[in-house]
């Protein structure tokens, strides 16, 4: 799922990362990324290393934020968990 976003004027390239449920920074995918298909991947990543062979797939509540030009995140997809 892209979601492109407009350029901003501001120096600062945005950043991208992954919640947890309750919205905050997943403690496991604490990190920053340049782009939503990495954050995504870095997750399916995680995902897959975690999913024990053969057994049936679960659910991982996962959202995704992009940093703001103030220096704060806003959400672009909310947690399914």
């Amino acid at each position: 799922m892209a979601t492109s976003l407009p350029i901003s004027n501001s120096n600062q390239p945005r950043r991208y990362r992954l919640v947890d449920h309750h919205g905050q920074p997943h403690l496991e995918l604490d990190e920053h990324f340049e782009s939503i298909e990495e954050a995504w991947a870095f997750a399916t990543h995680w995902w897959q290393q975690r999913q024990p062979s053969g057994e049936p797939a679960t659910l991982v509540g996962l959202g995704l934020e992009v940093s703001t030009e103030s220096g704060g995140w806003r959400t672009l997809r909310h947690s399914q968990g």
